[in-house]
């Protein structure tokens, strides 16, 4: 048996081992890979969103994603911040910016801003709309008008 296998190894030329060496080497390099991949590929909690236009679907996605965990690096870079992400989240939308000169030209409305005075405190002032309710004899009154004008232009 160790004869046959002598003759064998002999019969074979250099290119035969050099694509015998490759073959084993792509082998080990892709078990590797699988094996590093494997050990270090953290499983993301996949949240899908069905219907990307329904908020009330995204909003409960996002309070169903697990909260980031930091490194103790990252942890001690949020802490020597000059800005925590924390501050920055809360103070988005608190402040706009002057404008010195706005025109419109066309449709596209261009405004300049005004450097000496960069930014001023937005004030956000609850919106107050009034609405009215037509009583339901007035509106089975429009709706019967609704379907004779429509008789008529058809």
């Amino acid at each position: 048996m160790f004869s046959d296998i002598i003759v064998f190894l002999k019969s074979l030329t250099f290119i035969d081992y050099i694509f015998f060496f490759t073959v084993v080497f792509l082998m080990v390099l892709i078990i590797s890979l699988i094996y590093f991949i494997k050990i270090n590929g953290k499983v993301i909690n996949d949240t899908t969103v069905k219907n990307s236009d329904d908020l009330q679907e995204i909003a409960t996605a996002l309070k169903d994603l697990k909260p980031i965990s930091f490194t103790s690096f990252e942890k001690e870079e949020e802490e020597k911040a000059i800005i925590s992400y924390d501050e920055l989240l809360s103070n988005t939308g608190q402040f706009e910016l002057n404008y010195s000169n706005e025109e419109k030209n066309g449709d596209v409305l261009i405004k300049k801003v005004d450097l000496n005075n960069l930014i001023n405190d937005k004030k956000i002032d609850a919106m107050k709309i009034d609405v009215h309710l037509m009583s339901l004899s007035r509106e089975e009154e429009f709706l019967k008008t609704l379907k004779e004008l429509q008789k008529i232009l058809s």
